[in-house]
């Protein structure tokens, strides 16, 4: 899953050099592996992710929407419409949404 993961990502220009790297990968493997970590996600990725890795967890947050927004950016439309996002061209989703359909994609494999 990790190795799918990270081709994903650097399909669309995200790579190891950005600080929300570990983050989202952290968050979308936690997802897949349990999908009621989604319902409270603050509580049940966020803050355990925060705490492993020092951070608060708006700074957390704000560098997943980073990866996000370089998602976007390099025109990642095409890859999450493939994966399942039919309304990403039209409004980029949260992060949570993007983590969500990560795991989704993932655990389907």
């Amino acid at each position: 899953m990790k190795k799918t993961l990270d081709s994903l990502l650097r399909q669309t220009g995200v790579n190891k050099c950005y600080t929300g790297y570990p983050f989202f990968t952290e968050a979308v493997s936690m997802a897949a592996e349990d999908p009621a970590r989604l319902t409270g996600i603050q509580k049940n990725i966020y803050l355990p992710i925060a705490r492993r890795h020092n951070v608060s967890m708006f700074q957390l947050e704000k560098d997943i929407r980073t990866v996000r927004d370089v998602i976007m950016r390099n025109g990642g439309y095409e890859l999450l419409e493939e994966i399942g996002c039919p309304f990403c061209r039209a409004s980029r989703p949260y992060p949570r949404e993007l983590i969500a359909l990560f795991a989704d994609y993932l655990r389907e494999e």
